[in-house]
């Protein structure tokens, strides 16, 4: 029940900010802003949803965006009244949410034979089966997970959100994961390039390589991915200096955050990286595999239903 006041915990605040969908009516200058993302979004309309970091990335290259902690807070603001607003889709920016987990069950046995058929439709054999090495792609940022794991899954490959790699559990199932494999197993790691972003690879690499020696299996392999110091100078990525309060390992006088990199730059490496890990025979053995196990599954239903009836 709400409080007298009207909120649910019965608060009661001076101002708020607008809430659901509103109209708004943004000054010239703000409008172009808008303006200038929908031109971005457009541009990078096959990799959607973006980040608003990469959004902010992209204006400070093709539109001269300030490159400031500030500007960045202006451009997030902008973006939460400009999508609230339906000037930019909701769909269009992916914000780091909540988590959740239905209780499950049908409406009907009809939806569930809808499922089933759907199922089906996209079965695919696992892509990673017959494959010499176990390959795992780790991304330190969560918002660039789905775009880069598109890329990944074609090549029957699993991302990982990396960021919470400070975690002993996490830490601890990767190394279990790993110790299981009967192949061994690398991963390729994509993070800023700056202090925090490197002392995670370093930190997680030796921790669960010590746990898996103490599983009795073979240490995995660590690549950095991206972004590289040849990255940033073939793609002339925006750095920025070191920022004081992070004092891990010798100091860098630049540095360069992951989603500097455009969307396209970002998925041609890794699909140049995959392309050279990935055994390719053996890939597409499997492709062919699965498209006539999904035959045989159709036809099967096919028969089931017919006896159903």
């Amino acid at each position: 029940m709400n409080g007298s006041c009207g909120t649910v915990s019965g608060r009661t605040y001076k101002r708020t900010r607008v809430r659901g969908f509103a109209d708004w009516a943004p000054r010239p200058h703000v409008l172009a802003l808008v303006d200038q993302v929908r031109a971005v979004l457009d541009e990078n309309r096959a990799y959607l949803p973006m980040t608003a970091r990469q959004v902010f990335y992209r204006l400070v290259g093709a539109h001269r965006y300030d490159k400031t902690e500030q500007a960045y807070a202006r451009l997030l603001e902008t973006l939460n009244r400009a999508r609230r607003a339906r000037l930019i889709s909701m769909h269009a920016i992916r914000d780091d949410g909540g988590t959740s987990i239905g209780a499950g069950g049908w409406d009907d046995t009809a939806q569930f034979w809808r499922s089933v058929r759907h199922t089906a439709e996209g079965y695919t054999h696992a892509l990673d089966d017959g494959q010499p090495l176990a390959v795992e792609l780790w991304v330190e940022a969560a918002g660039m997970v789905p775009m880069v794991a598109r890329v990944a899954g074609e090549f029957g490959v699993t991302t990982y959100s990396s960021g919470g790699f400070d975690s002993v559990t996490v830490k601890h199932g990767a190394a279990q994961r790993i110790a299981w494999r009967e192949v061994p197993t690398t991963v390729l790691h994509m993070g800023d390039h700056d202090p925090s972003g490197l002392s995670i690879l370093d930190s997680a690499a030796e921790d669960i390589s010590a746990f898996v020696a103490d599983m009795g299996a073979p240490a995995p392999t660590f690549t950095r991915l991206a972004v590289t110091p040849a990255q940033i100078d073939r793609y002339r990525l925006p750095s920025a200096p070191q920022k004081a309060t992070d004092r891990r390992g010798e100091h860098m006088r630049h540095t360069v955050q992951a989603e500097a990199m455009s969307p396209t730059e970002l998925t041609a490496e890794v699909r140049a990286v995959l392309e050279a890990v990935v055994d390719l025979n053996a890939l597409e053995a499997t492709r062919q595999r699965g498209e006539r196990e999904r035959s045989e599954i159709l036809h099967r239903l096919a028969t089931l239903d017919t006896e159903s009836e």
